[in-house]
């Protein structure tokens, strides 16, 4: 039998490729009922209606044993750690996903919040968050900040580790073992020598750093961190096709899990190295400019899409060209801020909400079925529980019971807007 992995891209719901928690509880209910409409047939409402609150209460269930999202201190336990390494291997069997890379806690929280199923940590975000240049943070800041962002979400977090950290075997698995422990469900170790005038290593030395890093997770069972292999000769201005792909599977074979070359842009190059490390998964770094879209990008047999630093760096470019407004023009030009008020929303909601709530709809709230049109929940009182990214709504109307999904940061909009009014606890 084929892998997965052999299998084309499906084509599936905008709601896969954005990672809803929670679709799989929409999706199960029957056309019928997330349209709304009434059954005949007695016997199998009722067992739509069970399958449907079987379903709901796995995904409570599952949430709960993940950790509560809106606590300051997530402080993770063993086997939500397992968990979620799980969820993000399954992530890599088929189909495609985008993996944003927040760079610090509050970001991190937010695209959680947006329905992600899993996020990667950026070594640039991260350094310029701590005042220092790409490539400077010590090995304790990189754990720290690894361990910040797993700690402030209840999903998969990719590490992006740089190059281990240190020259010999034997430092190489320690600090992978401590990366281990923050509770990271991927790793990636990048092939960079950090050498300005030899900036990638030679493929016999970048091997054997992965066979040890192979080593070292194998030693953490069927649970362990994914182990992503990195040929850097686009990032570091040595775009050499052919040698990238002799990398990639020279680290496939030495037990990469996953590959990754950042700074390959060109469909046709992306389709290469597809093809190149079939059926091992292959993640392409977007970053500002790129005119491939989601859709464009999956078509090409690609399961997982990264951002690297190009969050972090919209949110530096908006902050720069603001202060330099009042700096060099004296003008206090702020282009266009988010509301502090719908973030103090947010924040307060992803803090202190809990897993369920009674709330009337007072205004127009809608949610979308997979990539059909926007529906409108009807106003009234309507119970609402959360999971790592969404919020669901429940409610009766003439013996039938409705449900709908979105994601917890529009919910959190709505609630900031005056359209959800959250009862009192």
């Amino acid at each position: 039998m084929s892998s997965p992995l052999n299998q084309p891209i499906a084509q599936e719901p905008r709601r896969v490729f954005l990672g809803l928690a929670g679709s799989g509880l929409v999706a199960a209910s029957t056309p019928a009922m997330a349209a709304g409409r009434k059954s005949n047939d007695a016997s199998r409402d009722v067992s739509v209606m069970q399958a449907a609150l079987a379903l709901e209460h796995e995904g409570i269930a599952a949430y709960r044993l993940a950790g509560d999202i809106r606590s300051n201190s997530m402080s993770p336990q063993s086997s939500d750690i397992a968990q979620r390494r799980r969820a993000f291997r399954e992530l890599h069997r088929s189909g495609c996903f985008v993996m944003p890379n927040p760079w610090d806690r509050g970001s991190a929280r937010y695209l959680q919040a947006l329905g992600f199923k899993a996020l990667g940590t950026t070594s640039a975000g991260a350094a310029w968050s701590r005042a220092r240049a790409d490539g400077n943070l010590s090995l304790d800041d990189m754990l720290e900040h690894l361990q910040d962002i797993v700690d402030a979400t209840a999903i998969p977090v990719h590490a992006d580790f740089e190059s281990g950290f240190a020259q010999s075997a034997a430092g190489l698995a320690d600090n992978l073992r401590k990366a281990v422990d923050t509770g990271v469900a991927g790793i990636s170790l990048e092939d960079a020598s950090g050498i300005p005038s030899n900036p990638v290593r030679d493929i016999a030395s970048s091997v054997a750093r992965l066979r040890v890093a192979r080593a070292v997770l194998d030693g953490h069972g069927s649970d362990a961190p994914l182990l992503i292999g990195r040929a850097e000769n686009f990032s570091a201005g040595n775009p050499d096709l052919e040698d990238t792909i002799l990398r990639l599977r020279a680290y496939a074979e030495a037990g990469a899990d996953v590959l990754y070359a950042p700074g390959i842009t060109r469909r046709e190059d992306i389709a290469a190295l597809v093809n190149a490390v079939r059926p091992k998964p292959l993640n392409v770094l977007v970053g500002p400019g790129t005119a491939l879209t989601f859709d464009d990008i999956a078509s090409l047999g690609v399961r997982r899409i990264s951002v690297g630093a190009a969050l972090a760096r919209s949110a530096w470019g908006g902050f720069m060209r603001a202060a330099r407004s009042i700096a060099e023009d004296g003008r206090f030009y702020f282009g266009r801020p988010a509301s502090g008020r719908e973030l103090n929303s947010f924040f307060k909601l992803s803090t202190e909400t809990p897993s369920s709530v009674t709330a009337n709809i007072l205004g127009r709230v809608e949610f979308r079925l997979g990539e059909g049109p926007l529906l409108e929940i009807r106003k009234g009182s309507v119970e609402i529980t959360f999971s790592s990214g969404d919020a669901v709504f429940t409610w009766s109307e003439d013996n039938w019971r409705e449900e709908a999904a979105m994601p917890f940061a529009n919910f959190c909009r709505y609630v900031c807007d005056g359209a959800i009014v959250l009862a009192e606890t």
